[in-house]
C-alpha cells in the first residue's frame, strides 16, 4: 500500500493575519473621521454635554431650593453683604479714632490753657509787664484754641456727615440682608 500524501493549506500566519486587520481598522476609522459626518456628530456631542452640564446645575439649584438650603447665589449675596457691613464698620472705627485726636488735642489745649492761667496767678507780682505778657500769651492760646474749635468743627461736620452717609449705607445694607436672612427663613421654615 502507499501511503497517500495528504495536502496541506497554505500556512497563513497568526501575526500576519492580526496585522492586516489592524490595519484595515485603523484606515477604516481614519476614513471616517475625516467625514462631515463625524465632525457634525462630535459637534453635537459637545453642545449636548453643555446643555447636560446646565441641566444638572439647574437641578441642583432646584433641589437645594427644595431641600431649603442656601443655592450658592445666597452664599454669595451673604458674603458681599457681610464684606460690606465690614467695610462700613472700618469706616465707623476710623471716625471713632478721628473724634478721639480731636478729643485729646482738646484736653491739650485746655491743659496748657490751666497751665498758662497758673502761671499768670504766681506772677502777678510783677505788674503790668507780666500782666501784657500774660495777655498775649493767652491771646494767643485763645486764637490757637479758636483755629483748633474751627478745624474741630470742620473735622465734627466731616464726622457727621460720613456717619449720615455710612447710617444710610448701613440701612440699605441692612435691609438687603434682612430681606436675604427673609428669603432663607422662608426657604429653610417654609414661611
Amino acid at each position: 500500500m502507499a501511503e497517500e500524501k495528504r495536502e496541506q493549506p497554505p500556512s497563513f500566519p497568526f501575526a500576519e493575519m492580526i496585522a492586516l486587520w489592524q490595519k484595515m481598522m485603523f484606515e477604516s476609522f481614519e476614513a471616517m473621521v475625516r467625514t462631515p459626518a463625524f465632525t457634525g456628530i462630535l459637534g453635537k456631542a459637545f453642545e449636548g454635554s453643555n446643555l447636560i452640564r446646565d441641566q444638572v446645575e439647574k437641578g441642583l439649584q432646584a433641589s437645594l431650593r427644595a431641600m431649603n438650603l442656601p443655592t450658592a447665589e445666597d452664599l454669595r449675596r451673604m458674603t458681599e453683604g457681610l464684606a460690606l457691613m465690614q467695610a462700613q464698620l472700618q469706616a465707623v472705627q476710623d471716625y471713632l479714632k478721628a473724634v478721639e485726636r480731636a478729643v485729646k488735642l482738646q484736653e491739650e489745649w485746655r491743659k496748657r490753657l490751666d497751665e498758662t492761667i497758673q502761671h499768670v496767678m504766681t506772677t502777678q507780682v510783677e505788674g503790668q509787664k507780666a500782666f501784657e505778657t500774660w495777655t498775649k500769651q493767652v491771646e494767643d492760646r485763645f486764637q490757637g484754641l479758636q483755629r483748633f474749635w474751627e478745624e474741630s468743627a470742620k473735622q465734627w461736620e466731616e464726622g457727621l456727615r460720613q456717619a449720615l452717609a455710612f447710617g444710610q449705607t448701613s440701612q440699605r445694607s441692612l435691609e438687603e440682608l434682612n430681606k436675604t436672612v427673609w428669603d432663607i427663613s422662608k426657604q429653610v421654615f417654609g414661611r
